[in-house]
């Protein structure tokens, strides 16, 4: 399964999680809420009735015993509004008032009022009115002292919903209603059904908005990761000029340029191999003609076998090797495979007697050496790399300095750590060509190309010398007309 149709499927999962449980939490609040709705409608009922029981009492001389049964429960089935019914009345016009009420009220109804409502319920003949119509709960009245009056039996009295009857702010009689827990009449029914169909229907519409939203979502959100994609195939086919061209400042974004620069990284690699092979194969191929040619020579009796002949030859095969050797160090220094005896050294002194094996080849180049050094400076590290390593860079100085020139050796301790600065005479380096000095078999198309023998790698396993003992190396223009190097080494720790 695609990670499209995964993200597709977790979005409108997601989605209808939340609507059902949305659409579910609010079908119970809306049964809650009405059916709490019927409650505070009965409870006006109550209060309704309750009034009128007042009015009742206090016209019977303020006593229950002066009221019949029959007239307390016409009272509570006639005087009694069904809260349902209230819900669904709409614009029907509430039945008249009780004229005692109005008697309460002070408000004088008139004769003609009074004609066309009748007596009071309680003084109405039971018999002429027919079967009193139930229009409310089971309702019931109770005397302060817990009788009941009138109305209907109720089981368990304190699960009912109650209302006083007060008369001059003192409990005459208890209204006792049951309370409605679940709605059974029609238009109660079908309201209910209606709000149902209706919240399954705006379900059904959300979940096609999110069905759609999703799907732009997805193809949205995953068009960047396709661009990752087709990026990373581009570069399995070997393909490493390729770039993004979006601009993103998200995570996606971090992984583009990391790809891109991956890349650049790849190309400058292909291109270094590439480099290194042919550079290889021209400093191989150069001694190996000499040899050829020196020895077709011999053989077709142009030259006689001498000794000034044998040492020709011996000198192009030394060359070879000396290549072949700097390739076997700078592939063990790649790889960490070269060998390293830490241990105390007088750096001091290891610059000396590395000058004084030299001291041949630097007069050979007419080349004056100043190196003063006031005391010793101890360091930790391998004397015989370090040796190495100050070879290479005085021998590097030596071969590419005109003659008669200069080299300067300086000794600087800041801190912690000791600075060897090698500053020789023109000709120099531009300083954007300065780091790639310590690229393997790097060329440059100035005058510092001309050597007597070795092949651009001494620079190479310096660096990789100095790595390994957690120094730095670098290049720059010297101050005398030529290249200075500095190498940074951390001074010995004083125990």
């Amino acid at each position: 399964m695609k990670i499209s149709q995964k993200l597709f499927l977790a979005f409108i999962g997601l989605t209808s999680i939340v609507l059902i449980a949305t659409l579910s939490l609010a079908r119970w609040s809306f049964d809650q809420g009405f059916v709490n709705y019927i409650h505070s409608l009965e409870e006006e009922r109550l209060h309704t009735l309750s009034n009128s029981f007042s009015s009742l009492y206090g016209q019977s001389g303020q006593s229950w015993d002066n009221v019949s049964v029959q007239q307390l429960n016409t009272l509570l089935r006639v005087f009694s509004a069904d809260p349902l019914k209230l819900v669904t009345n709409g614009d029907r016009k509430l039945p008249p008032r009780p004229l005692f009420v109005d008697a309460i009220k002070g408000v004088d109804s008139g004769p003609e009022e009074r004609v066309r409502r009748g007596p009071p319920p309680h003084l109405r003949d039971a018999r002429k009115a027919g079967p009193p119509r139930r229009l409310g709960p089971p309702t019931s009245i109770y005397n302060p002292a817990g009788e009941r009056l009138a109305g209907d039996a109720f089981d368990d009295i304190d699960g009912s919903i109650s209302m006083p009857v007060l008369y001059n702010d003192e409990v005459v009689a208890t209204l006792y209603s049951n309370p409605i827990f679940e709605v059974n009449s029609i238009s109660a029914k079908a309201f209910a059904k209606q709000q149902l169909w209706t919240s399954i229907w705006i379900g059904l519409l959300c979940l096609s908005l999110a069905i759609i939203i999703s799907w732009l979502l997805a193809r949205v959100l995953l068009m960047p990761v396709r661009e990752v994609v087709k990026g990373i195939s581009h570069l399995s086919k070997g393909n490493y000029s390729e770039r993004f061209n979006l601009d993103r400042q998200d995570e996606l974004g971090l992984l583009m340029n990391d790809i891109d620069h991956l890349a650049v990284t790849l190309e400058n690699t292909r291109s270094a191999k590439n480099r290194w092979f042919a550079d290889i194969s021209h400093e191989l191929r150069t001694p190996l003609s000499i040899l050829c040619g020196e020895i077709d020579a011999i053989k077709a009796g142009i030259r006689p076998f001498n000794q000034q002949q044998l040492t020709s030859l011996e000198q192009e095969v030394m060359r070879i090797k000396h290549l072949v050797d700097d390739l076997y160090q700078l592939s063990l220094s790649d790889v960490g495979g070269l060998k390293y005896q830490f241990e105390s050294l007088n750096i001091t002194q290891c610059i000396n007697e590395t000058l004084i094996s030299l001291e041949d080849k630097i007069s050979e180049k007419d080349i004056a050496v100043s190196f003063t050094a006031d005391k010793p400076i101890f360091i930790t590290g391998d004397a015989m790399r370090l040796r190495q390593l100050l070879a290479n860079v005085i021998l590097n100085s030596v071969a590419y300095t005109d003659s008669p020139g200069h080299l300067s050796i300086d000794l600087i301790t800041e801190k912690e750590r000791l600075l060897i600065v090698f500053n020789d005479t023109k000709p120099s380096v531009d300083a954007s060509e300065c780091e790639l000095l310590f690229d393997p078999l790097h060329r440059q198309d100035s005058s510092r190309v001309r050597r007597n023998n070795g092949a651009g790698l001494g620079l190479t396993i310096s660096r990789n010398i100095v790595e390994a003992h957690d120094g730095l190396i670098s290049a720059r223009p010297s101050n005398l007309g030529g290249l200075c190097i500095e190498i940074v080494l951390p001074l010995q720790k004083e125990s």
